[in-house]
């Protein structure tokens, strides 16, 4: 094809080169004159016979060339993102590995307020094996129904921006706080909808659990009664959720009252302090411990393990406490 004879390779000016190796010789005839064909020919070595020449003609079109050389960077492309995945599948194997669970503090307040729905998903999507809140319960409503909601203090002054006198949720049945009250403090604020940024009933936060195969850490804030502790154990019982729940605690009497009807649940008696009273009760009533990390020493640490008491160590924000405690074998890390 093209140029056959010596005089019309010297016309058309081809261009000739020669490469060889152990096995094979391959000399190409490039004919910058006849729309970019090329003729190839190879010398194929045989075992015990003489080298056997075969002439391929091959067109090579400058098109064809783009569209191979997309899908060598398609097929880059998807190779790193499978390297970046198995990358991350290795660090959440290694952590389950070491059986630690990770427990999001009030949700994941990096990208959302503190207690808020989407706190709460963004831990799920984060994947954390835990998500800790605080409840309170509400006041009773015209037939004379009591809620949970979520909230840390006692008075929704600080999360609703509200100033002057203290709004207690206690005080206001729960059909008045999600109608009137929203949140609007935290990181993030102006990223959500008003809607979002409901104070969350329990319901809405177990359900959240439940969609990402999180654990629920359930902190009671204040003191209830037994028949409260009871309603909210059945609220966790309707959700499907009593294998799976925590609650903790700074109160002993809350916690006794739940081990009644939880009879395998993990309870946790949330402390500042300790003393060898607070052991021999979380000894009686199968009671953990949920600990302030400025006060857990070494000697502690061998205290609880001795004694087959669970450590959930808190509040937990910088890599090197978190290296330094799961190091000493704490396994639950708030």
């Amino acid at each position: 094809e093209g140029c056959k004879s010596d005089k019309q390779r010297k016309d058309h000016s081809c261009k000739e080169r020669e490469s060889k190796d152990h096995s094979y010789g391959r000399q190409k005839e490039v004919c910058m004159h006849c729309n970019n064909q090329i003729r190839t020919i190879c010398r194929v070595v045989h075992e015990n016979r003489a080298p056997e020449i075969s002439t391929v003609n091959l067109t090579v079109d400058i098109q064809q060339r783009r569209i191979i050389f997309m899908k060598i960077i398609k097929y880059l492309t998807v190779f790193c993102m499978m390297i970046c995945v198995i990358m991350q599948l290795n660090i959440n194997v290694s952590a389950n590995e070491n059986n630690i669970c990770y427990v999001a503090h009030r949700g994941y307040t990096k990208y959302a307020p503190e207690n808020s729905i989407p706190a709460f998903e963004a831990a799920g999507r984060e994947g954390f094996q835990a998500v800790e809140c605080d409840i309170h319960e509400t006041a009773k409503d015209k037939k004379g129904k009591r809620r949970f909601v979520i909230m840390h203090d006692q008075t929704l002054n600080r999360m609703c921006g509200l100033s002057g006198k203290n709004v207690y949720q206690k005080k206001l049945t729960y059909k008045k706080i999600r109608s009137k009250y929203h949140i609007k403090t935290g990181n993030n604020i102006e990223s959500y909808t008003k809607k979002q940024l409901r104070i969350p009933s329990l319901e809405e936060y177990l359900s959240i659990c439940k969609r990402y195969h999180m654990k629920p850490v359930i902190e009671i804030k204040q003191k209830m009664k037994k028949d409260t502790i009871k309603r909210l154990y059945q609220s966790l019982k309707k959700a499907k959720m009593q294998d799976q729940a925590v609650v903790t605690c700074k109160y002993k009497q809350q916690l006794t009252y739940m081990r009644k009807y939880a009879h395998k649940m993990p309870l946790e008696y949330v402390r500042h302090d300790f003393t060898q009273n607070d052991l021999s009760w979380m000894k009686k009533y199968h009671i953990n411990v949920s600990i302030d990390k400025n006060i857990l020493s070494d000697d502690m640490i061998q205290l609880f393990e001795t004694n087959n008491i669970k450590i959930n160590i808190w509040t937990i924000n910088n890599k090197d406490q978190l290296y330094n405690f799961t190091n000493k074998g704490i396994k639950i890390v708030t």
